[in-house]
């Protein structure tokens, strides 16, 4: 009987050791309202973040940056009413609206260097640069 009770203790001891479960929360470190100037249909976002897509009610999508900020509009054409992220990352597939097919769109981007007053071979306004960077680390 009193190996019973000891057991009983020891677990006891254990548990309550082990504490209550913790309940997580989420601390808002503040909001953004953006105004698109259309109604929104849908939305999706890069798998890094750094992007969201918000297809509006022309069939529109408006490209955000994380910021919020309105970085590019592209048009489709049609009224589609759902877009998705695939899950490589490299495109984006609107569907839904109605529509008896769905557009895929593959995403490339595309960066902008100022490569003014750099040295260069060739003409000026050629349309391929290659640049050297010989102070990359």
């Amino acid at each position: 009987m009193n190996r019973f009770f000891v057991q009983l203790l020891v677990t006891l001891a254990i548990f309550s050791l082990l504490g209550a479960p913790a309940f997580a929360g989420f601390d808002l470190g503040g909001s953004q309202k953006i105004d698109l100037g259309v109604k929104s249909l849908d939305t999706a976002v890069s798998a890094d973040g750094k992007w969201t897509f918000v297809l509006t009610e022309g069939g529109d999508i408006r490209v955000l940056t994380w910021r919020g900020e309105l970085s590019q509009v592209i048009e489709t054409g049609k009224a589609y009413s759902r877009i998705e992220f695939s899950a490589a990352g490299s495109r984006l597939i609107l569907s839904g609206g109605g529509a008896k097919d769905i557009m895929v769109l593959s995403l490339d981007m595309v960066h902008a260097l100022d490569i003014a007053g750099s040295p260069s071979k060739g003409p000026d306004d050629a349309q391929v640069v290659v640049a050297y960077f010989s102070d990359y680390q």
